[in-house]
């Protein structure tokens, strides 16, 4: 099992920006998520697998919209299946979803460390800010980073996002390097992307991603870091 990232330890490793993954890393969201993904799938005599929730958890919300069209064969649209879904969540990030314990107090902790922050995440931007601002946490990162923001097809599985916000953050003349860089996020396939780009990774347990204790241990040992459960 890889090491809790102490952010003590960090700061003498070098390790100057973190980055975060939103649903089911800093936000307690992923039950809204597979609820709308059960709710949704059930209409149509299908059920949710974990594949699937692999999947659509990593990609953008037009990419996930598509691929559950053609898994599926959904007789809507993906603009269509998108509207569905936003009519379903629409009101979770701005007025329910909740930080997940002890991220506020390890966010607090780090700011005052003097690390910088980012946030690279699948959800829409609009979603993805409702959810911080609703938490008063957007004014803590120095970038939100969406793969809307990315603009190719691509998912987190490739280190694009990631890239984005380090040269985003290094923007006003920094020099971070991915290697100063640690990557937090609960799909092993985001990790794995971030590796690809030099990042270090920290694998974030959420009990519908990872909820198999076989493939969280496996997940975890991938990683340089490991969060069953944010400390302070």
């Amino acid at each position: 099992m890889s090491d809790y990232p102490d952010l003590k330890e960090l700061k003498t490793k070098g390790v100057k920006l973190l980055i975060f993954d939103l649903d089911g890393t800093l936000l307690d969201s992923m039950n809204v998520w597979n609820k709308v993904d059960i709710d949704f799938l059930g209409r149509y005599g299908y059920e949710v697998t974990p594949e699937y929730t692999d999947v659509v958890k990593r990609v953008s919300v037009d990419e996930a919209a598509l691929y559950t069209k053609k898994r599926f064969r959904i007789p809507l649209s993906p603009q269509e299946i998108i509207a569905e879904w936003d009519k379903m969540v629409s009101g979770f990030y701005q007025n329910e979803v909740l930080l997940k314990p002890n991220v506020r107090a390890y966010l607090e902790d780090a700011k005052r460390l003097g690390f910088r922050m980012g946030v690279a995440t699948a959800l829409t931007r609009n979603n993805a800010v409702a959810g911080l601002t609703r938490n008063r946490i957007l004014q803590d990162f120095d970038a939100v980073i969406t793969l809307e923001d990315v603009g190719k097809k691509i998912d987190k599985s490739s280190p694009d996002i990631f890239i984005k916000v380090l040269n985003y953050v290094n923007a006003g003349g920094g020099s971070i390097t991915p290697s100063q860089t640690l990557v937090y996020d609960d799909v092993a396939a985001a990790a794995q992307g971030a590796r690809n780009g030099g990042f270090l990774t920290c694998a974030v347990y959420d009990e519908i991603g990872c909820g198999d204790p076989v493939k969280w241990e496996s997940f975890a040992a991938e990683c340089d870091y490991s969060v069953k459960e944010f400390q302070f």
